[in-house]
């Protein structure tokens, strides 16, 4: 691939003064990112790994990012630009935005001073999502629709709900019941098109001021306040001593939800309470990941006392999602 990077430089940017260094920087099952140092700039070189499968298809992974990006930078998202790119190859270069990710800070420093920054930057992405031009509706990867995206829910709930007596105390009757009404309450309500690759390291943050949204090749129907809790949730999956860390607190989902309530048209507190519940469920599940991890997992009973901190933490007054929160609050 390295060769591949370079006949890509030399092709369509001759004017970098040739590479000089070429450093990895994330792979995964469906990408690996490069950065690229040049004689006058950085670059990010991100390799698809999936592209050939895709190509020539609505939602062909370089042709979606290429149009997404352009979307959202018209509508003053801070994404990455597109400098130039290799079908033939799956290569995409675009522009560095800086060397740490949110997954980074929050495991190295106190996030706290960027929580702002990326709340603001991920309401301006709904905004421009929410305005998406026709076209974009068949440009859904597989498998993303909103048809999709419930069935999954439920399929996630049931299996959940099946473990959750061995999380939570004793004395809690109507555990089960609760739980299905508040996971129905949630599956009924209407998901919205965005990025399906949410978390916390596709957000680059190279000071507190500024936050980048990453990956945004694929695109599908989910849930915006599910996609806020995973974007501003890191689980430091990299980092050798890694912890949870959440960004959310009440002062935050109130400032999220009185942004979108006038997108969606919805009241703030009906976004607050469903922030509030995707939550709860999210580290309800990590828990339960806990529960039934390997011993090769690196402290398993520390990271499970952090996902109950955060399953403690109520983020509205919405009184199903405090009654589990206290079912689980001191088992």
């Amino acid at each position: 691939m390295t060769e591949a990077i370079h006949r890509l430089f030399r092709d369509k940017l001759p004017d970098q003064q040739g590479i000089e260094k070429i450093e990895p920087v994330s792979e995964s099952r469906a990408h690996a990112v490069w950065k690229v140092t040049t004689g006058k700039s950085a670059f990010a070189v991100k390799h698809h790994l999936f592209a050939p499968l895709t190509r020539g298809k609505p939602y062909d992974l370089l042709a979606v990012e290429q149009r997404v990006t352009d979307h959202l930078l018209a509508h003053g998202v801070a994404v990455p630009r597109i400098i130039t790119a290799d079908p033939d190859a799956g290569l995409v270069v675009c522009e560095w935005c800086g060397d740490q990710t949110l997954d980074d800070i929050c495991q190295t420093a106190d996030p706290n001073p960027f929580a702002r920054s990326v709340i603001h930057t991920l309401c301006a992405l709904e905004k421009a999502f929410h305005h998406h031009p026709p076209n974009f509706a068949s440009r859904i990867a597989p498998g993303c629709g909103a048809d999709a995206v419930r069935e999954h829910w439920r399929r996630i709930a049931q299996s959940l709900g099946e473990t959750l007596p061995a999380l939570a105390t004793p004395d809690a009757p109507d555990l089960l019941p609760t739980w299905t009404a508040l996971v129905e309450e949630l599956a009924r309500a209407t998901p919205a098109l965005g990025p399906t690759d949410y978390n916390a390291r596709n957000i680059a943050c190279p000071n507190s001021a500024t936050a980048t949204v990453l990956e945004l090749a694929k695109i599908g129907c989910d849930w915006p306040e599910r996609r806020l809790v995973q974007y501003t949730t890191s689980l430091g999956a990299h980092h050798p001593n890694g912890r949870v860390v959440g960004l959310l607190t009440p002062s935050l989902v109130r400032y999220y939800a009185n942004f979108t309530a006038q997108l969606y048209q919805r009241p703030v507190e009906t976004i607050r309470a469903r922030l509030d519940a995707h939550h709860l469920v999210y580290h309800l599940f990590a828990a339960r990941l806990c529960l039934a991890a390997p011993k090769s997992w690196r402290d398993i009973e520390g990271r499970m006392a952090q996902h109950r901190r955060q399953i403690s933490q109520p983020l509205s007054d919405h009184p199903t999602v405090c009654k589990l929160r206290a079912y689980f609050k001191n088992k």
